[in-house]
């Protein structure tokens, strides 16, 4: 591996490491996924009613994928959702024409606005998936 390359991995699993970035894979059977689905989505909607006055600091997602028998649980900080809000906004200037990069705007403006709380749940016969501010 080239020293320069191998230098900006270590960098990145630093920083990654750093700003609270996490990934997290469990093995679970459907129904303890089911339980830790329903179990996360009381506790996101207290906080969605409880603080509503401060800002939130990480985009937090969680999946359950039944194929693999995992519940993914996936946590972001929200400046490196923002950081790559932006630089799709400015890499689809070129790409998708300025329609695109208006809505990505709007939604990278959004984003820093929004309270904590639940943006997104989608439940399906297959698909289990919470997304929140946190």
């Amino acid at each position: 591996m080239l020293p320069g390359l191998k230098t900006l991995l270590i960098t990145v699993a630093i920083l990654l490491t750093l700003s609270s970035c996490l990934v997290v894979a469990v093995e679970k059977t459907e129904g303890e996924a089911e339980a830790e689905l329903q179990r996360v989505r009381q506790r996101v909607l207290k906080l969605s009613t409880h603080s509503s006055s401060s800002q939130p600091h990480h985009l937090k997602m969680l999946v359950y994928d039944p194929d693999e028998g995992q519940l993914l649980s996936i946590s972001l900080p929200l400046w490196l959702v923002k950081k790559g809000l932006n630089h799709e906004v400015e890499s689809a200037a070129h790409s998708h024409g300025p329609d695109f990069e208006l809505d990505m705007k709007g939604f990278s403006l959004a984003v820093g606005e929004m309270p904590p709380g639940l943006l997104a749940e989608v439940l399906t016969d297959r698909e289990k998936v919470l997304l929140w501010l946190e």
